[in-house]
């Protein structure tokens, strides 16, 4: 069967993605659209055979100094990683070539592949091919999730074409009660406290509100020390997913905003990718509240995931003790591996160092 690497056209790469197991939002057309907007230097790349696109993903420069640049796959490439390894691998051979005429000196590649699925030969076949392991680096190595299908009693609900409003999921009350009492005690009486003692209204931002949402961003921020993304990011990547990227806001009557979550509709789940709080109203289960709704939509529409995204697996750690009170399970990727392009890239690389965990 011949194989050939090549440029790869937008239809191309969304034809791929129907039947691609680990497809995700960051390997995405939309955001290879976003990266042309924002003028991220980027190129759709793929190995094809007999006409069909069987590996594929999106190399972009995510650091350029004095015109060397470091070039990445965000969670990918992709490939059916069990099936087809054989074209992943020759992906990242011929990337490797295309891109020392583009200036490349590294490539970072963090596959959308956890590790029980990973194959035993898997770090040792990259390291065949020049790639160093970094572990958790510029990608997030541990997850958060809820797989709706691992739960006790719970009917399993096909995805549906015309999907439930947002903030109004249509949940049968039976399966609600299971969902509900699978939650750590306290979260389930700060869910009711969030409605019955304090009267918290959710509502969706529109993006000329998420000055709103970027103020309880940067209070989250300063108490869990990280940085976050600017307001812009969030106004791009609404733009970017054309209502699949959404803020939800919990509010008093008073419209005093209290917690607001970011989120992707993408796939067969539903991300939950940067929140904010403010801390005077910390106490009043905001945060709560709009992961409960969230989940609800995620399950009622026929999602097979909820995806609470990066996480620190350590039970001392404040962010992962409230994720783990919704009673998902911890999954962990491969990580990070970073390949020299060039004399300058093996020096480079030299200066990194392998990594298991980080404070995310």
């Amino acid at each position: 069967m011949k194989k050939t690497f090549r440029e790869i056209t937008e239809k191309e790469f969304e034809t791929f993605l129907k039947s691609c197991p680990n497809k995700n939002y960051m390997e995405s057309v939309e955001m290879f659209r976003r990266y042309k907007e924002i003028g991220r230097e980027a190129y759709l790349l793929g190995v094809v055979e007999n006409g069909k696109v069987t590996a594929a993903g999106i190399a972009s420069v995510i650091y350029e100094r004095f015109g060397y640049k470091i070039f990445t796959f965000s969670r990918g490439p992709l490939a059916d990683y069990k099936n087809n390894l054989k074209s992943f691998y020759y992906l990242l051979e011929k990337t490797k070539e295309f891109l020392k005429t583009k200036r490349g000196i590294i490539l970072q590649v963090s596959p959308n592949l956890l590790v029980p699925d990973a194959p035993e030969s898997f770090k040792s076949d990259l390291k065949k091919l020049y790639f160093k392991y970094l572990g958790e680096y510029e990608q997030v190595k541990w997850i958060y999730t809820i797989d709706f299908s691992k739960i006790e009693n719970l009917p399993i609900i096909k995805p549906k074409k015309t999907e439930t409003e947002l903030l109004n999921p249509n949940l049968d009350q039976n399966s609600e009660q299971i969902l509900f009492r699978t939650f750590r005690k306290g979260h389930r009486y700060l869910i009711r406290y969030a409605t019955e003692r304090y009267n918290l209204k959710l509502r969706e931002l529109k993006p000329d509100e998420y000055n709103i949402m970027f103020k309880l961003l940067e209070e989250a921020g300063k108490v869990h020390n990280f940085i976050p993304r600017d307001q812009k990011f969030f106004e791009q990547m609404h733009k970017t997913f054309n209502g699949k990227a959404t803020a939800v806001i919990a509010e008093l009557p008073n419209k005093t905003p209290v917690a607001v979550g970011f989120f992707i509709i993408y796939g067969d789940e539903i991300i939950y990718l940067s929140s904010g709080l403010s801390r005077e109203h910390k106490q009043l289960g905001g945060p709560h509240l709009i992961q409960w709704n969230m989940i609800r939509y995620a399950y009622a529409n026929g999602y097979k995931k909820y995806n609470f995204w990066g996480t620190n697996p350590d039970p001392k750690d404040g962010v992962f003790n409230f994720k783990q009170g919704f009673h998902g399970e911890v999954e962990e990727f491969v990580g990070t591996f970073a390949a020299p392009l060039n004399l300058i890239g093996k020096l480079y690389l030299k200066k990194l160092h392998a990594a298991e965990h980080r404070n995310i």
